[in-house]
């Protein structure tokens, strides 16, 4: 077997992207369910003169990334055996047409891990939080994911709304890390919490549009439209103005989000002037959506960060949830981990 080939089939340089708005999610609604539970994450709900009372569950998040991770690499197969006829005539050297990979096995390979990683994103939460509803949820949420991926893998080339689809389908992660980790997220959705979740994977969505915008000029040499160059800028304001301002005193982690993610495809496009630097501009394109995953990690990061660093005797009590310090990493440098990875990893694999 050639891995080289399925690596580059994969695009598994982009799977570090995919974790990091998964877990963001995923803290997320940890996060919310403390504010509400005997998990108490909120410093101003509880009596940290007493022993812990909370424990954070965390197997469900890497078995949560293995799914999710089997899907986004399913697709990326699939999205090559669907283009192999096109490929021929403008990427002759992908693995199909250049022959290092059939396309048969690919579209056996692509499906089975597609409809495995579902079927393993449903059984996390079945096995965790087995409620009817979560399930139904998470079910339905996992369905609308692979149904996105085979509709733009069919029929993106030369599809108008094909970007839309696309957005979707990296808008879900976050979601469905909140569905996995969140024991009320149906109910949640209807809060200013559920709102927050939702505004996040909203700004996902049109950072994704932007970029395959841009990326459908990769192999035909052209230039991209105008207005994506000011566009990709703009589109995180929203969610940094609501994280800024609504995230009690957290508020400054989102600004320094936006400016990390703002001074990044700044200097991408510097770099990579167009018309010849629409492959790099993509590729920074896609290393960016951890800086975007950040800004909704405002609270409970900074939140964690105050608990951690307290001591014992104030009221920010760390033992009040007897495992909190991982949570406090992932928020802290979860993301982050992720971004330098996408960078470790695009070296040897290409991004698109």
């Amino acid at each position: 077997m050639n891995l080289r080939a399925w690596l580059v089939l994969s695009r598994a340089s982009n799977l570090p992207t995919v974790w990091s708005s998964v877990m963001v999610g995923w803290l997320a609604a940890t996060y919310w369910d403390g504010m509400s539970s005997s998990l108490s994450l909120y410093p101003q709900m509880v009596d940290y003169s007493k022993p812990a009372i909370g424990t954070i569950v965390y197997w469900t998040l890497p078995w949560l990334l293995l799914g999710v991770s089997a899907i986004y690499i399913g697709g990326m197969i699939l999205n090559d055996a669907f283009d192999a006829a096109w490929d021929a005539q403008h990427r002759p050297s992908r693995p199909i047409p250049s022959g290092a990979v059939a396309r048969s096995t690919a579209l056996v390979v692509g499906f089975g891990l597609l409809f495995a990683g579902a079927a393993g994103v449903i059984a996390v939460r079945v096995l965790s939080v087995p409620d009817l509803l979560g399930v139904v949820a998470v079910s339905v949420l996992a369905a609308i994911l692979v149904a996105g991926v085979l509709v733009y893998n069919r029929w993106h080339k030369g599809i108008v709304w094909a970007p839309v689809v696309m957005g979707l389908c990296r808008a879900l992660l976050p979601v469905i890390g909140a569905a996995i980790a969140g024991e009320g997220f149906v109910h949640t959705l209807a809060t200013k919490q559920g709102f927050y979740l939702l505004l996040a994977a909203a700004t996902l969505w049109a950072h994704t549009f932007g970029l395959t915008w841009v990326a459908r000029h990769e192999a035909t040499d052209g230039t991209p439209p105008g207005w994506t160059a000011w566009a990709l800028f703009v589109i995180p304001l929203p969610l940094a103005l609501f994280a800024g301002f609504d995230s009690m005193g957290c508020g400054v982690w989102a600004w320094v989000a936006l400016g990390l993610f703002l001074v990044w495809l700044w200097n991408s496009n510097r770099r990579h002037p167009l018309p010849a630097g629409v492959p790099g501009r993509v590729s920074d394109q896609l290393a960016a959506f951890p800086f975007l995953d950040y800004l909704s990690l405002g609270r409970p990061l900074l939140w964690t960060v105050l608990l951690l660093g307290a001591p014992a005797t104030v009221v920010f009590h760390p033992t009040h949830v007897d495992n909190l310090v991982p949570f406090g990493a992932l928020a802290l440098l979860g993301p982050l981990a992720c971004f330098g990875l996408t960078l470790l990893f695009r070296r040897w694999i290409p991004q698109t």
